[in-house]
Parts: C-alpha cells; sequence; structure tokens
C-alpha cells in the first residue's frame, strides 16, 4: 500500500492538461493534412486510371459470313477518336476541381432549394386547405 501512495504522489512524469490538449490538437492537425494530402492523390490515380482506360481501342469488325444456304449478319463497333474522349475527361476533371472550390456556393445553393422547396410545399398546404 506504501508503493501505491508513493506513486500517487510522485509527480515525475506527470502530464499537464494544457500539454495533452496541445499534442492532441497537433496531432488531429496533422491528420487531418495527411488525409486531406491522400484523398487527393487517391482522386489524381483514379483520373489517371480513368484515362488509360479510355485511351484502349475498343472498336471490332466481324465480316459476314456466307456458306451452305446460311447467312450470318456482320457486327462492327468504331470507337469514337481517343483524342476527343479524353478532352472530355479532362474538361470533366476541370469542372470538378473547380466546383471543390466553390463548395461553400454550393452548399449556399442547396440551403435556397431546401426553402425553395419548403415555402412551395407550405403554399400547397395552404391551398388544399382552403
Amino acid at each position: 500500500m506504501r508503493i501505491f501512495s508513493e506513486l500517487w504522489r510522485d509527480e515525475a512524469g506527470v502530464i499537464l492538461s494544457a500539454e495533452a490538449v496541445v499534442l492532441g490538437t497537433v496531432g488531429v492537425v496533422g491528420l487531418t493534412a495527411g488525409l486531406s494530402v491522400a484523398a487527393k492523390s487517391v482522386n489524381s490515380e483514379f483520373q489517371d486510371l480513368a484515362f488509360a482506360i479510355r485511351s484502349l481501342d475498343q472498336s471490332y469488325e466481324i465480316p459476314a459470313q456466307q456458306g451452305c444456304g446460311a447467312y450470318t449478319a456482320g457486327s462492327s463497333f468504331k470507337q469514337e477518336p481517343v483524342e476527343d474522349s479524353l478532352a472530355i475527361l479532362c474538361d470533366i476533371a476541370r469542372k470538378a476541381d473547380k466546383s471543390e472550390k466553390g463548395e461553400a456556393s454550393k452548399a449556399a445553393r442547396l440551403e435556397k432549394q431546401m426553402q425553395k422547396k419548403e415555402a412551395e410545399r407550405r403554399r400547397d398546404k395552404k391551398v388544399k386547405d382552403l
């Protein structure tokens, strides 16, 4: 029991609450910054993967077959030029980057739309009550 009371009174390894708060804050800020960088690099890799998949040419042609009184129609598919579709993908990526910067305005627009729908719902309810 004496050992426990000595340990209780010992202040050699005490961490003050202020130090704990500072360490916790630095840890959370570091974790947030790290996760943000990780998310951006994952998005970048997915964008590269989309460009690589779109660069594959999927065009094909199967000629018609005829023989022994039977006929099978041919089939073909011509893919649009890769440069055109990559340009479309680049435009989509640029728009997505711009929309990330305007996230606050998106939230404001959504809020306005919700208020507008709520006003319409109230108006419709008043009309039904009459």
